[in-house]
C-alpha cells in the first residue's frame, strides 16, 4: 500500500472518530440538559409608547427663607449651625437689644401716664355733668319761677350764667377727655411699635426646616438687609429641570411625569414652568413638586421624563429581564422549545415595562417568569 493511500485511510479513521465523539458529545449533553416545565412566554411585539425626553435639573426647596438682619445692631448669639432642623417660631439668633428695650420702656411709660391721666380727666368729667346738672335744674326751675313773677331778674340772670358756665365746663372737660384717649392710643401706638423693634433683634424660624447657611458670626456689626441665616423647608421639594423651547408646550401645570433622582424613580407632577426663557440655554425652567415623602437634599441632580409625543418600540416585561454586573439579557424561546440566552440593549422604562433597542426581534418568544431556573440550553415546557 503506498503511503499516499496510507495517509489519506488515516485522515477518514480521524475525522470518523471526531464525529463520532460529538455525536456522542451532543446526545450526553441533550441528555443533561435540564427540563423546566410552567414557563410562562410572551411573544414579543411593537407596542405604542410615549416619547420622552429626559429634562434635567438639580433639586430644590419649594420654600426657603433667607434670615436677614431688619435692624443695625451686633450680633450677640447665633444659636445654630448649617444642618441643625428648626422648629417655626425657634430663636436662631440675638442682636445687641439694648436700645430697643430703652424704647420699650419708654413706651410702656407713656402708656402708663396716658391710663392714669384718662382717670383723672374721667373723674373731674364727672364731676363736671354733675355741676352741670345742678345747675340746669336750678336753671329751670327760675325760669318757671320767673314766668310766675316769684323771682327778680337778677336771680335769674345769675343762675342762668351758672347753668352756661357749667355747661361750658363739661364740654371743655369732655375735650380734654378726647385729647388725653389720643394720647393714650398714641402712647399704645408707640408701645406697639417699640415692641416690634424689639422684635427684629431676635431671628427666629419663619418655617420647620433645615438651617442650610450661616452667613455672620457672634460679634459681627449687620446692617438692615444683611443676610444672617438660612432655612429651607424640608416637607416640601422640588426638581427644577430645564426644558427646550420646541417642547415647552409638552409641559403643562398639574401633569405627572416620572422623576429619577438617586433615591430613585417616583411619579413628580408640574407645579410651575417659568414663561421667560435663559438668556445663555435658551431653555425653559419647569418646577416639578417631588412626593413629600421622599428624602432630599437641595442640589441634587434630578432628571424628569416629559412626554413630548408617541413612539413605535418593542417592550418586554421586566421579570423577563436578566441582569449580570451591566450586562443585560432575555432567554428567548426557540420554536423547539430551547432556551437560548440573549444579551440586548435596553432603553426606557415605563412602569412594568422596558424597552428594548436591540437583540431581539419582533415574533421571538421569551420567558417571563421562572428565570431563576432557566440556563442556556434548557428544554422548556411552557404554560
Amino acid at each position: 500500500m503506498s503511503g499516499k493511500k496510507i495517509y489519506s485511510l488515516f485522515l477518514v479513521t480521524i475525522t470518523a472518530g471526531i464525529m463520532s465523539a460529538c455525536s456522542s458529545s451532543e446526545k450526553q449533553q441533550a441528555q443533561t440538559a435540564p427540563v423546566v416545565s410552567g414557563v410562562q412566554t410572551e411573544v414579543v411585539h411593537l407596542q405604542s409608547a410615549p416619547q420622552l425626553y429626559q429634562a434635567v435639573g438639580a433639586i430644590h426647596s419649594a420654600n426657603t427663607a433667607v434670615l436677614a438682619a431688619q435692624v443695625a445692631g451686633t450680633v450677640r448669639e447665633i444659636r445654630v449651625q448649617p444642618g441643625d432642623h428648626v422648629k417655626r417660631g425657634q430663636l436662631l439668633a440675638v442682636l445687641d437689644d439694648r436700645s430697643a428695650q430703652a424704647q420699650v420702656q419708654g413706651a410702656e411709660a407713656g402708656v402708663n401716664e396716658a391710663v392714669q391721666g384718662e382717670a383723672e380727666v374721667e373723674q373731674a368729667l364727672k364731676a363736671a355733668t354733675a355741676d352741670r346738672q345742678y345747675a340746669e335744674a336750678t336753671y329751670n326751675r327760675y325760669k318757671d319761677l320767673l314766668a310766675k313773677n316769684s323771682l327778680s331778674r337778677q336771680e335769674f340772670d345769675g343762675a342762668e350764667a351758672r347753668y352756661q358756665a357749667a355747661l361750658a365746663n363739661e364740654r371743655s372737660v369732655e375735650a380734654k377727655k378726647q385729647q388725653v384717649m389720643a394720647r393714650r392710643q398714641q402712647a399704645h401706638s408707640q408701645q406697639t411699635s417699640a415692641q416690634t423693634y424689639l422684635s427684629y433683634s431676635h431671628i427666629v424660624a419663619p418655617l420647620d426646616g433645615i438651617v442650610t447657611a450661616k452667613s455672620v458670626d457672634a460679634g459681627t456689626m449687620v446692617m438692615p438687609g444683611t443676610p444672617v441665616l438660612t432655612v429651607e423647608e424640608t416637607a416640601h421639594y422640588r426638581l427644577e429641570a430645564s426644558l427646550p423651547e420646541e417642547y415647552l408646550s409638552a409641559a403643562k401645570v398639574g401633569d405627572a411625569v416620572a422623576v429619577s433622582t438617586e433615591h430613585g424613580q417616583f411619579q413628580g407632577r408640574v407645579a410651575e414652568v417659568v414663561p421667560a426663557a435663559d438668556a445663555t440655554s435658551h431653555t425653559f425652567l419647569v418646577k416639578i413638586d417631588l412626593p413629600p415623602d421622599r428624602s432630599c437634599r437641595s442640589g441634587e441632580y434630578g432628571q424628569a421624563a416629559i412626554p413630548i409625543g408617541q413612539t413605535q418600540g418593542l417592550m418586554v416585561p421586566s421579570s423577563a429581564m436578566i441582569e449580570h454586573g451591566e450586562l443585560q439579557g432575555v432567554f428567548v424561546i426557540t420554536p423547539e422549545g430551547i432556551a437560548e440566552y440573549r444579551l440586548v440593549k435596553t432603553g426606557k422604562t415605563l412602569g412594568s415595562q422596558v424597552e428594548i433597542l436591540s437583540g431581539l426581534g419582533a415574533g421571538e418568544k421569551i420567558a417571563v417568569s421562572q428565570i431563576d431556573q432557566l440556563r442556556d440550553g434548557a428544554h422548556v415546557e411552557a404554560q
